[in-house]
């Protein structure tokens, strides 16, 4: 049954793939066919926007430790409207047998996925890299990011959003322990 209802998908999803506006001999921008990611423009500086958040959520460790909340501060800054970049700081408390406190700061970087449909673009990719501070040492973690910022307002400045975003936090040393983390951010944008 799940190989037929595949193979209906994969084909109502290939006859999709050739459809096309209709030609006319006016260059109107009605017509104008555009692709999934939008042109770069940098040239434009009103496109630049600071944010401040607070996030909070949840973090699944790998191993003995259970989960725990998680919450901390974003900060961050888009040169233009598809690339983002900032800081992140979070802490979350390992429930293990010496109750340990961990403190993750990264830098972060992120691709904003853009267009036209109204989850995909607010949503974000994105890689961080930093220093996990437990107890009396430091690690080093990177982690991928995935989430969204659906903003709550129409303004293009002064602005909040409210947000999701998950990670998973590979830290290099094996006495520390990975984590899974999943946050709900509320940033204001200016």
């Amino acid at each position: 049954m799940y190989k037929i209802v595949f193979i209906c998908s994969m084909l109502l999803g290939s006859f999709s793939s050739f459809a096309q506006y209709e030609s006319s001999s006016s260059s109107s921008s009605e017509n104008k066919m555009e692709g999934t990611f939008p042109e770069l423009k940098s040239e434009q500086t009103n496109q630049y926007k600071f944010s401040a958040g607070v996030a909070s959520g949840v973090s699944s460790p790998t191993g003995d430790a259970t989960s725990s909340m998680e919450y901390g501060l974003v900060l961050g800054f888009q040169p233009i409207a598809l690339i983002g970049a900032g800081v992140e700081a979070n802490t979350t408390r390992l429930d293990t047998a010496n109750d340990i406190r961990q403190t993750n700061v990264l830098l972060r970087s992120t691709y904003n996925v853009g267009g036209d449909v109204p989850v995909l673009r607010s949503s974000f990719l994105g890689v961080g890299l930093g220093p996990v501070f437990v107890s009396n040492r430091v690690r080093w973690a990177g982690a991928p990011l995935v989430g969204f910022d659906i903003p709550l307002s129409s303004k293009s400045h002064d602005f909040i959003s409210l947000g999701l975003e998950a990670k998973y936090l590979f830290v290099t040393n094996t006495d520390v322990p990975d984590l899974f983390a999943s946050t709900l951010a509320l940033k204001y944008w200016f």
